[in-house]
């Protein structure tokens, strides 16, 4: 069951007489229902129910009102949300809270000490008490159960009591105290911290400041003191232009590596290529060697041929000569016999003649 009580000008609240009034109502509620439905005159179907059977109140909203004063609460055992903020509480009763309490809400009062918390609410897990008069003593004996915890708006100066926090993911500082940057060292503990908010304090009035006007020098020290921290004044660590820079030298070495690569891919291709051309050029010279053997053999069969061919001619050059001999003294026996027959003829007929 939830419980709004808001925007209501209460001044002060008893926790404990708006349960009891509540269990009236929860009680009247049979009896009424028993005396409209009862024809019997029996008493036994219209019993009141156990306090065990009244629902729970698990929200508490008291929000934007006045309250000076809060009390009870250690008699709502199921509740685990209480906003008490936007009023005018000057003391918190750590007593007067429950002890399943989880999200306690107390921002925006004038609340100069928290007392005992861990003591009466050791399930707190969430903390809103922002914009009060908390001081670094008001830090001290918080639950160690707590994960988020805002104290913006306040004048705190040490962050020394957060170091038992060991359970804290959100811490909201902005707005406070703190004057220098080696105050955060006492966060080191933290290993569960991801989320850290100091803007507004003393600390960046001095230092270097980086173009976005955050000191580069507590970004510097965060990384120091807190590595797994993701996300400091709102904005996240991976978008903080220190953090690139040393996302930058941290790529570099990985971008040495990739371009060495890459080289080290170009020449063993290269290498590959190399090897494919030589390969090739081989083949070729093997075949140019076997085509230059093939017309060596070629060249050395036609020598063969010419000699032989030239042998014949020689043959048949010297047998030329011998028949031109032969006709030359044929045709000179030729002619001396043709004269001798024109000398007989002439002889023959000078004699008929006679």
């Amino acid at each position: 069951m939830d419980l709004d009580f808001s925007n209501r000008g209460l001044f002060a609240f008893d926790a404990a007489k708006a349960r009891s009034a509540l269990v009236e109502v929860s009680l009247a509620a049979p009896r009424t229902a028993l005396s409209t439905t009862s024809t019997d005159g029996g008493d036994a179907a219209g019993a009141a129910p156990p306090l065990s059977a009244l629902p729970a109140i698990r929200l508490l909203n008291l929000s934007y009102n006045s309250l000076h004063l809060f009390t009870g609460g250690e008699t709502l055992k199921g509740l685990t949300v209480l906003d008490l903020s936007h009023n005018a509480l000057t003391q918190l009763h750590s007593q007067s809270m429950p002890p399943t309490l989880v999200r306690l809400s107390i921002a925006h009062n004038q609340l100069a000490h928290l007392c005992d918390l861990a003591k009466y609410t050791p399930r707190l897990q969430v903390l809103e008490a922002g914009h009060n008069h908390l001081s670094t003593s008001a830090l001290r004996g918080l639950p160690a159960s707590l994960t988020h915890l805002s104290v913006e708006n306040n004048t705190i100066e040490s962050l020394v009591p957060l170091g038992s926090l060991l359970h804290l993911t959100h811490l909201n500082l902005a707005q406070n105290q703190l004057e220098s940057r080696d105050t955060l060292c006492a966060l080191r503990p933290l290993v569960s911290l991801r989320h850290l908010d100091v803007r507004g304090n003393p600390m960046y009035e001095t230092g270097r400041r980086s173009s976005e006007g955050e000191d580069e020098g507590v970004t510097q020290l965060l990384h120091d003191v807190l590595p797994r921290l993701s996300r400091f004044n709102g904005t996240s660590l991976s978008q903080a232009p220190e953090n690139r820079i040393q996302q930058q030298r941290l790529h570099e070495p990985a971008l040495e590596v990739r371009l060495m690569q890459a080289k080290v891919n170009e020449l063993r291709r290269l290498l590959l290529a190399s090897q494919d051309a030589e390969g090739k050029a081989r083949q070729k010279r093997a075949l140019l060697i076997e085509n230059v053997k093939s017309t060596a053999k070629v060249i050395g069969q036609q020598e063969t041929e010419l000699e032989r061919l030239q042998s014949e001619v020689d043959s048949l050059r010297s047998v030329n000569q011998k028949l031109q001999s032969s006709v030359a003294a044929a045709e000179q026996s030729f002619e001396h016999v043709h004269a001798s027959l024109l000398v007989s003829k002439a002889k023959l007929s000078a004699a008929e003649v006679k």
